[in-house]
């Protein structure tokens, strides 16, 4: 952990935020402040080039709500958020606001002199995408272009890791990024590719499932994987096709607020309504299920809903692989105790009740 008081990871920012870990209201909250892309990406469907920037002022007063509402990290996303001609004084409002910032960037407009500005103006977090070892028509973020921007970010002290996709184009790359990233010694994030929020098993699912083990034991060797233990547990089970109980804590813990100005429980959801008009009452009702937890994947989601609707799991989970038993137990769909490896995905291995 930092000791950066601007990062959300620091001893500071977890202290301002464990109030957040037994209360009804927000840890984070994601303001998307531009259409616009410096990139054209064929899968992406988070952009609008025919559209532009949200006005300062409109982006200044979602902050407010956002400090109104209780949230301790405001993330300020695109599109390409380093094409908003105000991103500086943004981020130094939030900051002003008494809480952390920080942005996901596919890093292509990053310099020096930016990053330096950024960090003045208080960044805390940053998350750069890379798709891929080399670069394709569809697919520019690659390892080769965006290397030196990794290399220029590592050096600083920041939330910050490289974040990628697991999925049919990527599948033979992962464990080559990866390394790339741990001779840095940079955390390496992968997501499973999902269909508009949904992940669902198929005839590649047992490819995927071979690299998210492999990046279990990865994890466990010492090497910067930022994927909690828990969230690589849920990938194992959801693309076995493993039922898996939780609630999704989407529209409390966490929300997003689309460039319109409405409120949604996540990006892939519909729009609740006009994030202006919400209440903390109204968040702190959102504890509920939203119906669409099975087969979710929709990260940022699941990594923070767990904790709040499968905490005693969760801590089993964590505690055991960082003790590294080799003969932990689990439990068989008949309720039975029995010996398993760390990892083990055996059919008889439920989802805990």
């Amino acid at each position: 952990m930092t000791s950066n008081a601007k990062t959300p990871i620091s001893i500071a920012g977890f202290l301002r935020a464990a109030p957040r870990g037994f209360d009804g209201l927000p840890i984070w909250a994601q303001i998307n402040v531009t259409w616009k892309c410096n990139l054209s990406c064929s899968y992406c469907t988070e952009y609008d080039n025919a559209k532009g920037h949200v006005p300062y002022d409109d982006v200044v007063a979602r902050i407010d709500k956002c400090k109104e509402l209780g949230v301790m990290h405001t993330d300020l996303i695109g599109g390409e958020p380093l094409l908003h001609p105000e991103i500086l004084p943004l981020m130094r409002h939030v900051c002003a606001r008494g809480m952390t910032t920080g942005m996901t960037t596919n890093g292509f407009l990053l310099t020096q002199d930016k990053l330096e500005a950024l960090l003045d103006a208080g960044m805390g977090r940053i998350q750069i995408s890379v798709d891929s070892l080399h670069p394709t028509a569809g697919s520019p973020k690659s390892l080769k272009t965006l290397r030196p921007k990794i290399e220029m970010v590592a050096k600083r002290g920041l939330w910050f890791y490289v974040a990628s996709v697991i999925c049919e184009e990527t599948i033979d790359q992962v464990q080559e990024l990866a390394q790339f990233c741990f001779d840095l010694g940079v955390p390496v994030f992968f997501a499973v590719v999902h269909e508009r929020g949904r992940i669902v098993p198929g005839p590649s699912s047992a490819r995927y499932l071979e690299k998210v083990r492999w990046l279990r034991e990865q994890k466990r060797a010492g090497r910067p994987v930022s994927n909690p233990y828990y969230l690589i547990d849920y990938y194992e089970r959801v693309l076995s096709a493993r039922p898996f109980s939780w609630k999704c804590q989407g529209g409390q813990k966490a929300f997003y607020v689309s460039p319109e100005g409405n409120f949604h429980y996540c990006y892939h959801t519909a729009p609740v309504g006009p994030f202006a008009d919400v209440t903390r009452a109204q968040i702190q009702a959102n504890h509920g299920a939203k119906g669409c937890e099975d087969g979710c994947g929709v990260d940022c989601m699941v990594r923070t809903s767990l904790p709040f609707s499968r905490r005693a799991w969760v801590i089993k989970t964590e505690v055991l692989e960082r003790l590294g038993r080799p003969g932990r137990l689990l439990l068989t769909s008949a309720g039975t105790r029995t010996s398993g490896s760390l990892g083990s995905s055996s059919p008889g291995r439920q989802a805990p009740k």
